[in-house]
């Protein structure tokens, strides 16, 4: 499978040109949006690029995509007997391929099944309209780059509003009440400068002095599972799972990590953009989060709704009860009353928030309403 200047194109695979040079390609791992060069011991390194060694022990040139020429997903399609399949793999004297239509007779006829797909093993001489198919990578990357840079590369982020100007700041308040403003060169004369901030770029005010405090983050759902965004790796956004099913997780096979304070486990995916739906920018109030009574009738009423619905799930899953599931939010109640006793209430605030966050799952339900009332949804 040879292009007209010489090139062998792979049966499937990336193809990256690179000043005038035809390479194999692949995305370059860690490195993302970049390119990895792949020239193979019969042609020579690209000059300029330093090599890199792979995991698998193979070695590449990473490059940047707007130093390419092109940079393309190929694949070759053929006919035989008229009928059209999707090349696999081609020797000096077959070609291989998975069918691409729709005739059960000719299937039964002449083809093999591997799982879900019908293939064939043929003559060269026997196919006819060999022919190379590309798809570009570098336009919808362009595209894909432009879109995370807009929306922050779906990081959540936590913002205060201070006499029409908004700054980063905080996600709690401190022992005393007060919220950390980053204003950089900005100095507002009615805040106090935080004493524990050397750069002088630090400010503390109360939830009063403040036109506004939120936290805003994104949730999407993929495969049909909800998430809530984190960030993005290589290109790809990063969520965490929110339902409430042991048996999603583990069919789907979710990466299990400790959340970023180690007290649990939590269930994440990292995906393409293209893959999600219903990708939504959320709101929480924090003000009136911080404003909102915190006693033990209101985390044992979003427990009791939440176990509520785990049960109706469990009765609809033939893998059993997710126990897990269950002693997570259990532990998150007991966690919350002794917070609430305690006297603590950031971190009661802190353990309410991530119960209605697992409560948030089933904001369609008539309950859902009665139970959230004064607490504002994280």
């Amino acid at each position: 499978m040879t292009a007209p200047a010489g090139f062998r194109f792979p049966v499937k695979g990336e193809v990256a040109v690179f000043r005038g040079e035809h390479y194999r390609a692949r995305g370059a791992e860690g490195l993302w949006p970049c390119a990895e060069l792949l020239p193979g011991p019969d042609r020579p390194a690209p000059e300029g690029l330093a090599p890199r060694e792979a995991a698998d022990g193979s070695v590449g040139y990473p490059v940047a995509p707007e130093r390419l020429d092109a940079w393309d997903a190929v694949h070759w399609t053929f006919r035989w007997r008229g009928e059209l399949f999707k090349c696999t793999r081609a020797t000096t004297t077959t070609y291989s391929g998975n069918y691409l239509g729709s005739d059960e007779h000719f299937v039964k006829e002449h083809l093999k099944r591997l799982a879900t797909t019908h293939y064939g093993v043929f003559p060269r001489d026997e196919v006819t309209e060999l022919k190379l198919h590309r798809k570009d990578r570098i336009q919808p990357l362009h595209a894909l780059v432009e879109r995370l840079d807009e929306v922050d590369h779906f990081r959540p982020k936590t913002c205060a509003v201070h006499r029409g100007r908004t700054y980063p700041a905080a996600d709690e308040a401190d022992a005393s009440g007060l919220i950390a403003l980053t204003t950089g060169d900005d100095r507002p004369e009615d805040l106090i400068a935080d004493p524990e901030d050397p750069s002088g770029e630090r400010f503390l005010a109360t939830p009063g002095q403040l036109d506004a405090w939120y936290r805003t983050y994104w949730t999407f759902c993929w495969e049909r599972g909800p998430f809530e965004a984190v960030g993005t790796v290589d290109g790809g956004i990063k969520g965490v799972y929110t339902g409430g099913s042991w048996g999603f997780a583990n069919y789907m096979d979710l990466t299990h990590e400790p959340d970023p304070n180690g007290a649990y486990t939590r269930y994440t995916v990292t995906v393409d953009l293209d893959g999600v739906t219903d990708l939504e920018l959320q709101r929480t109030d924090l003000i009136a989060l911080a404003g909102a009574p915190l006693d033990l009738q209101m985390g044992e009423r979003v427990y009791r709704f939440i176990l509520a619905r785990q049960a109706e799930e469990n009765e609809q899953r033939p893998e059993g009860h997710n126990v897990e599931a269950w002693r997570e939010v259990y532990n998150l109640s007991q966690n919350y009353a002794n917070a609430v006793q305690a006297g603590d209430t950031d971190e009661a605030g802190r353990l309410l928030g991530a119960l209605m966050v697992k409560a948030d799952q089933w904001k369609s339900h008539p309950h859902h309403a009665v139970v959230s009332a004064g607490v504002p949804s994280p």
